[in-house]
């Protein structure tokens, strides 16, 4: 009979969530911010939050809106 090693994770493996509507919809406008219907600072905008939700932060209220606005534009 043979022994199979195994190694073992000393880190629990990282449970994947699911992105929120704002994680998602500043991901897509960051893909888009090419189009010219953008301004430069709506893209501005849209880069820095998501440098700022890769980091870790959330959006406030103000900046949830004006992503709401992008999006429907």
């Amino acid at each position: 009979m043979a022994l199979k090693l195994v190694k073992i994770s000393k880190e629990p493996e990282r449970a994947k969530r699911q992105k929120t509507r704002e994680e998602y919809m500043v991901a897509c406008l960051s893909e888009e911010t090419r189009d010219p219907k953008f301004t430069d600072w709506e893209r501005q905008f849209v880069t820095s939050l998501a440098r700022q939700m890769a980091q870790g932060r959330k959006l406030s209220l103000k900046q949830k809106e004006v992503v709401e606005r992008l999006w429907d534009k």
